[in-house]
């Protein structure tokens, strides 16, 4: 849960900074890592496209109970084409970026401001980048962690399901995942606390590429991050994390206009 600390802590601070879009939208504060526009494939999506959405809910306890919502929703075409929301929702304050990448050329957004024409190398943009868990991350959705999982729970029972327009195996993954789990900056800290850790993952019949991973749990103790975040413990946590639109031919990404 403490490698978590940094983007929460700059999630905060733009939502309580003001401005943004009241378009709601749903999906996550992920993991940290540098983007590579060069690198080739997807992680564990062998898709040419498609929309993904990832969350991260924070509710506190307590007669004023406070949330933290967190969320990227997001458009990839190959090789190289990215679109995606960051939005940040604490109590009434709210706080979007966006930003759209084509052939190299990047856009930036903050709230209602005009479009900047910036690169990768701009300082909001690199801000960005380390908290938005978006489609540019080399290990999106994927990474040895996850190639761990996946072995693991193809052993599980399950039960089939249409999920996001897609058919998919459902399986309850037990303690062997608690490492991808990590992987996605929950952090040692926050699984050692959490009382009733749960989390689910649908993996596609074809290809067995992840459609959904919903995972949840509730810290019991009073951790460092809870107290910057100003949520009282016990505070329940669920990430969720949706891929859809497989290959759907119709998606595209437009370049916008630099304000």
């Amino acid at each position: 849960m403490a490698a978590l600390v940094a983007g929460l802590v700059l999630a905060v601070a733009m939502a309580c900074g003001g401005g943004g879009s009241s378009e709601p939208r749903a999906s996550t504060t992920l993991p940290s890592a540098t983007p590579d526009p060069q690198a080739e494939g997807i992680g564990a999506l062998p898709l040419e496209r498609f929309i993904y959405e990832a969350s991260l809910t924070l509710q506190g306890s307590g007669d004023d109970a406070r949330e933290l919502f967190v969320s990227t929703r997001g458009i990839f075409v190959s090789p190289d084409q990215h679109a995606f929301t960051y939005l940040t929702e604490v109590g009434e304050g709210e706080a979007e970026q966006r930003l759209v990448m084509v052939d190299g050329s990047v856009w930036y957004r903050s709230g209602d401001g005009p479009w900047q024409n910036t690169d990768l190398e701009d300082e909001q943009v690199k801000d960005l980048l380390d908290v938005a868990f978006t489609a540019l991350r080399p290990d999106f959705l994927g990474g040895p962690e996850f190639d761990r999982v996946r072995a693991n729970v193809l052993r599980l029972p399950s039960t089939e399901e249409f999920v996001n327009e897609t058919r998919a195996y459902h399986y309850q993954v037990g303690v062997e995942g608690r490492e991808f789990l990590e992987a996605l900056q929950l952090g040692e800290e926050g699984l050692r606390s959490a009382s009733d850790l749960e989390w689910d993952l649908w993996l596609a019949r074809d290809g067995s590429w992840p459609v959904r991973l919903q995972a949840r749990g509730t810290v019991a103790v009073d951790l460092t991050v809870l107290q910057t975040l100003e949520l009282e413990a016990p505070t329940r946590w669920e990430i969720r994390i949706d891929v859809s639109r497989p290959d759907d031919p119709t998606l595209a990404i437009n370049t916008p206009e630099a304000g």
